[in-house]
């Protein structure tokens, strides 16, 4: 019997806890109306005109720059014959003493069209990408991921010519050919591939 006593007074101790508890859930709820119906009392406010900045960005034509390059002919030695001992040796000299033979310059003028063209020669395609273009190429080309940019990147410096490198970007990427930023990227490995 006694056992039935506590559990009576365990019971009216948890309905009182619950009719407190329901107490001050009305006093929330009658304080919530209240802040409702004095948002709806006030007047709307008035409409605010926000401005939407869209930046577009322009994308320049990769310019092509063609140069002519107009070698001279350089005069090559005749073939000499096997002399014979009894011919004295006599120094050679050239034909037209104004325009003295250079090599050197012949071999840097056969490197500079690529150069004008492209750009200087880099051992790593990372060093001929701009800041601009790695955002330009990762959003428009490799479609937001940065990880898949960094290796195809590192998988076209592994390889050793710009066929190569073609034909490797065909088979993985279905990208427009004809669009700025592909011409741009192509610009891009040919500086890597010459």
């Amino acid at each position: 019997m006694e056992e039935l006593v506590k559990y009576f007074e365990s019971l009216e101790a948890r309905i009182a806890a619950l009719e407190e508890a329901q107490q001050t859930n009305e006093a929330v709820i009658a304080s919530l109306e209240a802040e409702v119906e004095e948002l709806k009392s006030r007047p709307a406010p008035e409409p605010q005109v926000v401005e939407k900045v869209v930046e577009k960005i322009v994308e320049k034509p990769v310019e092509v720059i063609k140069e002519v390059v107009v070698e001279k002919p350089v005069a090559a030695a005749a073939p000499t014959e096997p002399e014979t001992p009894e011919t004295p040796e006599t120094p050679e000299t050239p034909e037209s003493p104004a325009e003295p033979i250079k090599e050197e310059p012949a071999k840097e003028e056969a490197a500079s069209p690529k150069a004008a063209l492209y750009g200087k020669a880099v051992d790593d395609i990372r060093m001929a990408i701009s800041l601009g273009d790695r955002f330009l190429y990762q959003r428009e080309l490799f479609g937001q991921n940065a990880e898949l940019m960094q290796a195809t990147l590192t998988e076209l410096n592994g390889l050793h010519t710009y066929e190569e490198a073609i034909a490797y970007i065909s088979a993985r990427f279905q990208w427009d050919t004809e669009s700025n930023t592909y011409q741009q990227f192509l610009v891009t490995l040919h500086r890597r591939f010459g």
